[in-house]
C-alpha cells in the first residue's frame, strides 16, 4: 500500500487511529472491511465510513472500552450488531452479521480462520478481501441504496489476484454458491 493512500484514509478518518489502538490495547480483534479493506489494497473509491469487525463474543468489551451501547442494524438485507467509538457514525463496529436474501439467511462472523486469512498492511489490520468481495457479492446492493457493492467487486477483480481456493471453501462454508455464482 502506498503511503499516500494510507495518509488520505487517516485523513479522512481522523479518529480512526484512536479508536484502533485502543481495541488493540484491550486485546479485541478487529479487521477493517467493506470499502475501506478494499481501497486500502488499491481500489478508487474513497469509502464513506470504516467498518470494524469484530468477533462476536467480543463486542461488549469494545462497548465498555468506549462507553457506548450497541444497536441492532436492520435492512432488508441484513441485520448486523453496530456501535459507534464517539458517537461518530464513520467508525462503525460490526458483529453478529446475518445476511438474509431470499428467505435465505448467511450467517458472517469473525471465526479464527479468517484472522489467519486477514493481511496486515502498515498497522491495519484487513478483513482478507475474499470476505469482503464475499459480502459484497451476497449483498449486491446498488445506487439504489447508495451503495456500490457490484462495481466495486469488477472494479477489485481488475487490481487485486485474490485466493480463489480461500474463497471458494468461504462460499461453500456460507452455502453461497446459487447466490454469487454469477457475481464472483
Amino acid at each position: 500500500m502506498d503511503s499516500k493512500r494510507l495518509e488520505q484514509f487517516e485523513n479522512k478518518f481522523p479518529l480512526f487511529r484512536q479508536v484502533i489502538n485502543k481495541l488493540s490495547e484491550n486485546k479485541v480483534d478487529w479487521l477493517i472491511g467493506g470499502s475501506g479493506c478494499l481501497f486500502l489494497l488499491g481500489n478508487d473509491r474513497i469509502p464513506e465510513d470504516v467498518d470494524i469487525l469484530l468477533r462476536d463474543n467480543q463486542h461488549d468489551l469494545a462497548d465498555k472500552i468506549f462507553n457506548i451501547k450497541s444497536f441492532i442494524y436492520k435492512s432488508s438485507l441484513e441485520n448486523a450488531r453496530n456501535s459507534n467509538p464517539e458517537n461518530n457514525h464513520s467508525i462503525q463496529l460490526t458483529s453478529n452479521l446475518k445476511i438474509i436474501v431470499n428467505r435465505a439467511a448467511y450467517d458472517f462472523s469473525i471465526t479464527q480462520e479468517i484472522l489467519n486469512q486477514s493481511m496486515k498492511v502498515g498497522d491495519f489490520f484487513l478483513l482478507p478481501p475474499e470476505d469482503v468481495l464475499l459480502i459484497k457479492a451476497l449483498l449486491q446492493r446498488g445506487c439504489e441504496v447508495d451503495k456500490s457493492d457490484l462495481e466495486d467487486i469488477q472494479k477489485f477483480k481488475t487490481i487485486y489476484k485474490w485466493n480463489a481456493e480461500y474463497l471458494s471453501k468461504r462460499i461453500k462454508y456460507l452455502h453461497a454458491e446459487e447466490r454469487v455464482k454469477n457475481v464472483l
